[in-house]
């Protein structure tokens, strides 16, 4: 399901555009935007993406966790966005 590539983008995408809404309606405050940034770039957008790796079978499960090291989603870049 997760290796859908609109399916993916909807779980990439909406939870960053809900951030930005919430934002710029004034519903949150700059701390809270920051730290609800901090939390989709850090947790949840590595956590997708390494879902999506495991399902596509791109990845073992052992190698879950490089997910959350910076950079290292890059050389996965074109399956995950493109799926190429």
């Amino acid at each position: 399901m997760i290796t859908k590539l609109p399916i993916f983008y909807l779980m990439i995408f909406l939870p960053l555009v809900t951030i930005i809404m919430l934002a710029k309606g004034n519903l949150i405050n700059a701390y809270t935007f920051a730290i609800l940034l901090m939390i989709y770039a850090l947790i949840f957008h590595p956590l997708i993406s390494g879902l999506k790796l495991i399902a596509a079978k791109k990845i073992p499960e052992n190698q879950f966790w490089y997910t959350f090291l910076p950079g290292w989603n890059w050389k996965h870049f074109s399956f995950l966005f493109f799926n190429k």
